[in-house]
């Protein structure tokens, strides 16, 4: 019984543990072909709730790890989960007895509890503290960027620009609505673009290509 049962819930965890960051890719990449944005916010924790329907990328204070020893991490937590499902499915075997399983089951625990704490200290709470130089929706109007995904008409594309540290950083866009008439019906992947305003709320840049036309 305590075999069938905690399998099964091995199998679950390792199940969800894919699955979250399989859908954050996938609604990723649909949302820019389809103009979804139901992207999921892998690196939400404690520290941010405060900040929650701020815009993406603003700085963040270096003490966004103020959650505790263990802030709660959506990446985080799925790499727990999987640790804990494996571990859990390879010391199945041994779960012959009430005590024997809760020792396992304990251990188990505690190996994915130090992963998760692992990934959070030495790679989400790095990048957390990096933010500072981070660019944000706010600073992107008329600054300039490169498609890198075509778009046309009222599709959604992607352009990329780099910020002040030099890193690229890309964002979902459409053609300006106010000047779609001004131009090109289909805008290919590497034409330079500028970006006339951001609809903060859909995290969705809004570009032209008028000034390129116009210098030409």
């Amino acid at each position: 019984m305590y075999s069938s049962v905690l399998n099964y819930v091995f199998n679950l965890c390792i199940l969800i543990g894919f699955v979250i960051p399989l859908l954050n890719l996938l609604t990723g990449w649909f949302g820019s072909f389809f103009g979804v944005s139901a992207d999921i916010d892998a690196d939400l924790d404690v520290g941010d709730i405060g900040d929650i329907g701020a815009d993406v990328g603003d700085s963040a204070p270096a003490s966004g790890s103020r959650g505790g020893l263990f802030p709660f991490n959506i990446m985080c937590l799925c790499l727990f989960l999987v640790v804990f499902g494996v571990l859990g499915r390879v010391a199945g075997r041994m779960m012959a007895n009430l005590p024997l399983t809760v020792l396992l089951l304990a251990a188990c625990l505690a190996v994915a509890a130090l992963s998760y704490w692992a990934l959070y200290r030495f790679i989400v709470k790095r990048l957390k503290e990096s933010d500072s130089h981070a660019m944000s929706f706010k600073d992107l109007p008329g600054k300039g960027a490169e498609v890198t995904l075509g778009l046309s008409g009222n599709s959604v594309g992607t352009i990329s620009l780099l910020d002040s540290t030099g890193a690229a950083i890309s964002f979902r866009a459409k053609i300006d609505p106010h000047l779609m008439s001004q131009m090109p019906s289909a805008i290919p992947k590497g034409e330079p673009v500028l970006i006339t305003e951001v609809d903060m709320e859909n995290k969705l840049c809004y570009i032209s290509t008028y000034f390129n036309r116009e210098s030409k």
